[in-house]
């Protein structure tokens, strides 16, 4: 028996042929951004540490754009807010071009995998559609002498932006840290009470409350 292809079905497999592009990240095909999402140990180690390589390429850019400052004169941001704003437009980029991120478990799981890029073994724990967790033993770098409160913050607002990027409505908060004296590290991924958008500049808050 012939399975006949509908034109709708045609343009929902080209569509899944489209190229994504990320800042930072390698380019791929739609399909296989999706698969690499919802399955992040099917990826490669090869591919791991080239999205590693670029992303960290992307980070020591605009750090040194953010030292200089702007065009017009701004003056030169942290960073953690170098890094928010790296995981800002990477987020806003897989939300535009793969509609991912339409609730806390998707958020969660767009986190996960850019936990593992990183050698972090992340796993997603769902709680229905309104709660998700990543649940780490903690980075490579957390049983470094020079790693430290400091750092870890300024990486977890790569998260954040993250988290903005992909939905706005998206909340993310740290239930647990290795930096704050936890065995693991956990975030915790809700909706927020409104539609609040987090922002470049509430990043702190966040850290503060959690």
């Amino acid at each position: 028996m012939t399975t006949r292809i509908t034109p709708r079905g045609l343009l929902r497999a080209l569509g899944l042929l489209r190229t994504v592009r990320v800042p930072g990240l390698p380019v791929a095909p739609r399909f296989l951004a999706l698969i690499a999402i919802r399955n992040p140990r099917l990826v490669p180690y090869p591919i791991r540490w080239r999205t590693a390589a670029r992303g960290l390429g992307l980070v020591v850019a605009r750090l040194v754009e953010a030292e200089g400052g702007g065009d017009g004169g701004e003056k030169a941001r942290g960073t953690g807010a170098v890094l928010q704003g790296v995981g800002l437009d990477q987020g806003r980029a897989l939300r535009a071009q793969l509609d991912y991120g339409r609730d806390p478990a998707e958020c969660a799981r767009v986190v996960a995998l850019a936990n593992r890029v990183y050698d972090i073994d992340a796993v997603v724990v769902e709680a229905g559609s309104h709660e998700a967790r990543v649940v780490t033993p903690g980075c490579p770098w957390s049983r470094e002498a020079w790693w430290g409160p400091g750092p870890c913050g300024a990486f977890s607002r790569y998260e954040v932006g993250l988290v903005a990027g992909l939905n706005p409505e998206v909340r993310l908060r740290y239930e647990c840290k290795r930096t704050r004296g936890d065995d693991t590290c956990v975030g915790v991924y809700t909706w927020r009470a409104g539609t609040e958008a987090t922002s470049l500049d509430d990043a702190d808050d966040l850290f503060q409350s959690s």
